[in-house]
């Protein structure tokens, strides 16, 4: 597919090294006779024997086959910055620095070193917040393999709901500023693609367990039947995790399941599929003033407190969510590859608070909440006056990629696709623990409710087998929206000599549709919104000049034409079907980013701004 700039060229067994320039070419000046290693993200590594004085003209296989060993599908969808003639400010965490990094840490705390991002930490595991360039995660794209995961009603991210992600994780690559995808998504600040493992070339497996601060152990296995004669390959991963928190009564519990089913039949074609999935339960801990922090410690929680006699989180996140894949790779002739993924995702879970009579067992101190005082309450009044409520969120996710990539000859490579997404989702309220044997009277609209059913409670697993779909098991808050996502894009690059550009196109159609169930005229009839399409695109044009074989200039620019969230289409989005009138209109963003980027022996300087 044309030279690679940025491949590691090392001398094996010693410290020499360099990096090819912008048009593939290095020189190693000290190196009199060895053997050259060298490697490239979603590449092959290869050794070449040399001597000194030896040109060499060297291949890596990139048809969909190694990082690090993994057997990459879906390759033409995941736009991992490779290859492009364009430079982009990149950095790429591989497999190693994850595993010694890794820990107990959240991706985004794995990225804190990384140029221009910044992170902050909330009360529990899982609860941080990320930005790249100053943007929040609603305008950073975060892709896993390539396909969009920000939420499809508010661009948000929830990395309690990737608490595994670490463990699968292959590769995490950053692009900052306008990025490499080809899809309308919005990486504003830039994107953070994430590639997971999928199967091994080689048969293999490890057994490894940490622990850490605050009781905190996670254990791991993992074994992999290789590529097979047959062409078949299986992996598979279970891990747990749990621990007590660093502040008071955030201890949390989860699981990290991983299952590929890979099969080659030929040269040409590669099938794979994959589920993964990362359950969680974690106690929260909510904001105090800093007079009580510096008077009774930065561990300090009022959220919590002793329930027959076990500590008991008042705050409490849960959440599941399964993702399944089907990727095809047909390398259709030298010139033409088609990549095409399917996928789908469920997601169950939900977050818990004090609500009535519980609020008044909260005494503000740390662990200071009284359940047991509350479940006495409870029942003597034989009803549940006092208990922890749910905030659940459901929802089904499916969508397809596809990308055809295809040499118009040794200069011009072009790129069209499609993307869509289909997403509908569940908001409501209902008990989570009741606090005794009774129940909840509720009247709705008239009609006289127990609502009496925890059903999995805050179990992760128990979510996703035994969700609430009772609307007459629900409270205040209930309703479910659909939001439809068509998209197509292209790309073309050129690239001859000293000069490269390129241009992307991407143009989509996002429609709402608003379902109402508790906020209505008649309790059986629910009320559906008009539906509201929104179209929108984007153009990014770049270019590059080499001004050296170790030294480039380049300029990018991109124009977006945003369609608004869902969440913000609605005046009260959380009780009534009424748009915003005038209705809200696309965001327009803007970017332009020069760069200088240069390569030397032992160095590499680059220097962009946006």
């Amino acid at each position: 597919m044309g030279p690679l700039s940025d491949v590691n060229v090392m001398v094996k067994g010693t410290d020499i090294g360099t990096t090819t320039d912008f048009d593939g070419n290095f020189n190693l000046k000290n190196a009199k006779n060895g053997v050259l290693v060298v490697s490239y993200i979603g590449y092959t590594t290869k050794e070449v024997a040399f001597k000194a004085g030896d040109k060499l003209n060297i291949t890596l296989n990139s048809d969909g086959e190694s990082l690090e060993e993994i057997i990459i599908t879906g390759s033409g969808v995941i736009d991992l910055a490779k290859g492009r003639k364009t430079p982009i400010a990149v950095s790429t965490i591989k497999a190693v620095e994850i595993q010694e990094k890794g820990g107990n840490f959240d991706l985004p705390e794995l990225l804190v070193n990384t140029p221009s991002i910044q992170t902050s930490k909330e009360g529990g595991y899982g609860d941080m917040q990320m930005s790249v360039r100053g943007f929040g995660q609603t305008n950073t794209a975060f892709l896993l393999n390539g396909q969009p995961i920000n939420g499809m009603e508010d661009g948000k991210m929830y990395w309690s709901n990737w608490s595994g992600i670490m463990d699968i994780a292959n590769a995490v690559q950053v692009q900052r500023g306008l990025g490499n995808s080809k899809l309308a998504i919005s990486s504003v600040g830039g994107t953070v693609n994430i590639v997971t493992k999928t199967v091994d070339k080689k048969e293999g497996g490890f057994v490894s367990g940490m622990v850490a601060n605050d009781s905190y152990y996670k254990g791991v296995a993992y074994y992999s039947t290789g590529l097979m004669d047959n062409g078949l390959a299986v992996s598979a991963m279970f891990g747990h995790w749990q621990g007590d928190g660093y502040r008071n009564g955030t201890y949390g519990a989860g699981q990290t399941y991983f299952l590929s089913f890979g099969y080659k039949p030929n040269e040409n074609n590669i099938f794979n599929f994959l589920i993964t999935g990362a359950p969680q339960s974690h106690g929260d801990a909510w904001e105090a003033t800093l007079d009580t922090y510096l008077s009774e410690g930065r561990k300090f929680n009022a959220m919590y407190g002793t329930k027959d006699g076990e500590i008991y989180s008042a705050a409490r996140n849960f959440y599941h969510k399964p993702i399944m894949n089907f990727t095809w790779d047909w390398t259709i002739n030298d010139r033409m590859n088609l990549s095409t993924v399917a996928y789908g995702s469920i997601g169950r879970g939900g977050y818990a608070y004090p609500t009535g009579a519980l609020w008044g067992k909260v005494s503000g101190e740390d662990g200071g909440v009284d359940f047991d005082a509350q479940i006495a309450d409870n029942n003597a009044a034989e009803e549940a006056q006092g208990y922890l409520r749910g905030s659940y969120n459901g929802h089904n996710w499916y969508g397809l990629l596809t990308n055809l990539e295809l040499d118009i000859n040794e200069n011009i490579n072009v790129n069209l696709g499609g993307d869509v997404r289909l997403y509908n989702g569940q908001h409501f309220r209902a008990p989570t623990d009741l606090l005794g044997d009774f129940g909840i009277n509720v009247n709705h609209n008239g009609d006289a409710l127990v609502v009496d059913n925890v059903y999995g409670g805050f179990n992760p697993w128990t979510a996703v087998t035994n969700f609430n779909n009772s609307h007459d098991q629900r409270v205040k808050r209930d309703y479910s929206e659909n939001i439809n996502y068509y998209g197509l894009f292209g790309q073309i690059e050129y690239a001859k000599d000293k000069f490269s550009t390129f241009f992307q196109g991407s143009v989509s159609n996002q429609s709402h549709e608003r379902t109402e169930y508790w906020y209505v005229v008649d309790n059986n009839k629910p009320e559906v919104s008009d539906k509201v399409s929104n179209l929108g695109y984007n153009t990014k044009i770049g270019a590059a000049y080499n001004i050296s074989d170790k030294a480039s200039v380049f300029v990018n620019a991109g124009y977006y034409s945003r369609q608004p969230f869902h969440d913000n289409l609605f005046e009260n989005g959380s009780s009534s079907n009424d748009y915003y009138n005038p209705a809200t209109e696309n965001e327009t963003i803007t970017g332009l980013e020069l760069g200088y980027s240069k390569t030397g022996e032992n160095y590499r300087v680059n220097i962009n701004a946006l």
